[in-house]
């Protein structure tokens, strides 16, 4: 693979903050504790680089190995899906258990990006006229 000066850049800059992340994994493991809200904001963008991580080596995996890369979106857009319902579940599960308040940082966010991605899966799902499941706690339980 012939690599060009922004590949190198960038390869040169993922390897001096894997370094970095070292660092802060053992100061996080033997420091004071840090500011919450630095943490929190910390953690969803660590969480948010990986995901986009691993799309980009899954997607570099396909083209080494040519696969199509359509399908291989397709997956990568499948397992997304997954998280979410998995995600999803556990916070039913934790509304259900009261571990969810309205005083809960973040739950006004969440329902507004809840009600987005409501409003445009609806929005799909008219325009393809598709029958889609409905799912409950233990898979699909009707037909829509």
């Amino acid at each position: 693979m012939i690599k060009d000066a922004s590949s190198e850049s960038l390869s040169a800059r993922l390897r001096d903050l894997t370094n970095e992340l070292r660092a802060l994994d053992r100061d996080l493991k033997s420091g004071p504790p840090p500011d919450a809200s630095q943490l929190g904001e910390f953690r969803q963008m660590l969480d948010s680089t990986r995901m986009t991580a691993w799309t980009v080596g899954e997607l570099i995996n396909a083209r080494e190995l040519q696969k199509d890369p359509g399908a291989m979106l397709s997956f990568l857009i499948a397992e997304r899906l997954r998280r979410f319902g998995q995600m999803t579940k556990d916070l039913i599960a934790d509304l259900e258990q009261h571990g969810i308040t309205g005083q809960t940082h973040g739950v006004q966010g969440l329902f507004e990006y809840v009600n987005l991605l409501q409003e445009r899966l609806s929005k799909l799902i008219d325009k393809h006229g598709a029958s889609y499941e409905k799912v409950g706690d233990d898979g699909p339980i009707s037909q829509v």
